[in-house]
């Protein structure tokens, strides 16, 4: 049994242990419906890279155990850091839209992942990234996962086209590293995306909000990332509303848009 080249990527549910300990009450009960809720987000990660997977791997291993799950595949897969990517960006909307925050990090190297294990120095960079380099909640990309991405296309899909499906999903923050943006992109993966992006919006305003009253000088650091990110789109979407034409004649819609509001220093 031997290494293979696979892309690894690692996810952390962010704030699990608080969570974690709310389903617990102070008298040693269970708390039902915290249990419940942590149950959902778990089924939701995993019915996204199980069931609702993107792609057509057939090298692609997914392991969860606790607040973190690791997915990873042999380099060669064609169109797979794309389809993986877009999987990402899935597990990372949807949870923030049930209240949960992810971070993470994509890397390629030596790993053995199979039903029964998982190590190798591909993982050990992808923890690194997620715990050192990510530090706010995103999921970062490294460089020579995106060229691979590039390099393993589909054969009718060209070097401009897999580049441009790729970079879709991602955005350069100001430190220089690629993130999956559930930000800016989560219009694409809402059902109705003019009516589903104003309630979006709104949750994710409120669990940047709750974070930045915490009483963690790490958590309300976390929220800052995040609040910079929701004003700076909410303040692209005002400024060019009155170019979507396709909303013109619903003016609640209009109005709805409007009426959002940035997040106050």
């Amino acid at each position: 049994m031997n290494y293979e080249y696979r892309i690894c990527c690692f996810i952390d549910i962010l704030g699990f242990k608080s969570h974690i300990d709310s389903t617990v009450d102070d008298s040693g009960n269970d708390v039902e419906d915290k249990i419940k809720s942590i149950k959902q987000i778990i089924d939701i990660a995993n019915k996204i890279l199980i069931e609702y997977d993107s792609g057509i791997s057939k090298s692609k291993m997914v392991t969860q155990f606790s607040d973190s799950i690791v997915i990873s595949f042999r380099i060669e897969e064609t169109s797979e850091v794309f389809y993986s990517l877009i999987d990402l960006l899935h597990i990372a909307f949807e949870l923030a839209n049930n209240g949960y925050l992810t971070r993470g990090g994509v890397s390629v190297g030596k790993l053995l992942h199979t039903e029964n294990h998982i190590f190798g120095p591909a993982l050990v960079d992808a923890y690194i990234l997620e715990s050192q380099k990510a530090i706010d909640p995103r999921i970062i990309i490294s460089e020579e996962v995106i060229e691979i991405g590039k390099e393993y296309r589909m054969p009718h899909n060209s070097l401009e086209d897999e580049t441009e499906s790729i970079m879709s999903c991602l955005s350069l923050d100001d430190d220089g590293f690629y993130y999956i943006d559930y930000i800016t992109q989560a219009n694409d993966e809402l059902d109705e995306p003019n009516y589903d992006l104003v309630p979006y919006l709104k949750k994710l305003k409120s669990l940047i909000e709750i974070g930045l009253n915490s009483n963690s000088n790490s958590v309300i650091t976390k929220h800052e990332w995040l609040k910079k990110k929701y004003n700076n789109y909410l303040t692209q979407i005002q400024e060019n509303i009155k170019d979507w034409k396709h909303i013109d004649n619903d003016r609640q819609l209009l109005l709805d848009f409007k009426n959002l509001t940035l997040i106050k220093d």
